[in-house]
């Protein structure tokens, strides 16, 4: 989650995933520094670890693509299409 070298640390975007991805935020002269920059440049926090906006925006424009890769496909109901619907309550 965190790198360390010359007695500064950055986040390592945990996905990277993205052709443009920033890999690691900014050096910050503790951990807990680099935290709060990854929190107010927006990086996002999956539970697991951070990734940054630029492997965001990936996972938006690829929804379709990687839920197929993650075969969570068989979560649609019969006859829908494959659009966002899943996992979010709609009303209608």
């Amino acid at each position: 989650m965190f790198v360390e070298r010359n007695n500064q640390f950055s986040v390592v975007c945990y996905a990277r995933v993205a052709d443009n991805c920033s890999e690691n935020g900014g050096w910050c002269d503790s951990e807990e520094e680099a935290q709060d920059w990854v929190e107010d440049e927006c990086w996002i926090f999956s539970g697991e670890g951070w990734f940054c906006i630029e492997c965001n925006s990936h996972y938006m424009r690829n929804l379709s693509q990687t839920r197929r890769d993650k075969g969570l496909n068989s979560m649609l109901p019969n006859g829908w299409d494959d659009d966002l619907e899943v996992g979010i309550e709609t009303v209608r």
